[in-house]
């Protein structure tokens, strides 16, 4: 059951064991009956999320001035899609509604673990939002179908798992992940030393080339996008944790150049300077915007 008008939000996470979990990062669900109507700006984090609205069957993301600022004040372009769809790894903001965030399901994938879901070729969706429709026809519908007859949070997630591992069994599911692809992830996560591709293709032996190709059709980003992105997420890490932000601090843990970096950086990202995602963020990573 969704929760009343007037209870709090609840948010339920659920890791999934392998194999699935070696493709998929989290699920989650997410209700705030009480959430006002109003556009957010959702920040880039890199990953793949395949999202199901309970709430009604469509899902709508905008771009355009109102998202992102414009002095003219001009309205922001509406994108609609089914209930079910797929986010694709970006590296830039765009804005949602939230009166959708207040019955919504979701899967992260973990990165280069697009491939039993959606094929090799994570490139095609970096940056798109995609009815998932146009990815498994009328199966997309019945999955969402199967997730709302789901009585509570934890069956709604165990739904949409039994639908995702059930790609895993398909004849000629990819199920193998390029260890090439795995060895730059972890290379790139690594917090003791700063990997540049340079170094990774050395490691590996591998032509730039080939790499930034077989990188990014696992990941949907290139891997200098993809590195920028998670150190602008290590910085919103930094942000959550601190009580009192210090940017030149946020700035050296998360290895920028200079706080005077840290804060172009962020601001390409987020559209925002690190001050103003403080004071204006409703949660990690998004940001109410103005009426």
């Amino acid at each position: 059951m969704l929760p009343l008008p007037g209870r709090p939000m609840l948010f339920v996470t659920h890791t999934p064991p392998p194999p699935l979990g070696r493709f998929v990062r989290l699920l989650w669900y997410y209700a705030a009956p009480e959430l006002p109507d109003l556009l957010e700006r959702v920040l880039p984090s890199g990953a793949m999320s395949l999202l199901i609205n309970l709430a009604e069957d469509e899902l709508r993301w905008y771009d355009g001035p109102a998202e992102h600022g414009a002095a003219d004040g001009g309205a922001a372009r509406c994108h609609r899609l089914s209930g079910i769809a797929v986010c694709g790894a970006h590296a830039e903001h765009f804005a949602i509604d939230t009166a959708e965030q207040r019955a919504i399901v979701g899967a992260e994938l973990s990165p280069g673990g697009a491939a039993p879901f959606f094929g090799l070729d994570a490139a095609a969706l970096g940056g798109a939002h995609v009815s998932l429709d146009a990815l498994w026809g009328r199966e997309a519908a019945l999955v969402r179908e199967r997730v709302l007859e789901a009585k509570t949070p934890a069956e709604r997630l165990r739904a949409l798992e039994s639908a995702l591992a059930s790609r895993l069994l398909r004849p000629r599911a990819p199920l193998e992940r390029d260890p090439s692809v795995d060895f730059a992830l972890a290379a790139f996560a690594d917090p003791s030393r700063a990997w540049t591709v340079a170094d990774v293709t050395g490691q590996l032996g591998m032509s730039s080339k080939r790499f930034i190709r077989s990188f990014t059709e696992r990941v949907g980003l290139t891997p200098k996008r993809y590195c920028r992105v998670q150190r602008f997420q290590q910085a919103v890490s930094a942000i959550e944790r601190g009580e009192r932000v210090s940017w030149a601090g946020v700035a050296a843990a998360c290895g920028y150049y200079d706080q005077a970096h840290f804060i172009h950086d962020f601001r390409a990202f987020a559209g925002l300077t690190p001050t103003e995602y403080v004071t204006r963020r409703r949660e990690r990573n998004h940001v109410p915007l103005d009426g």
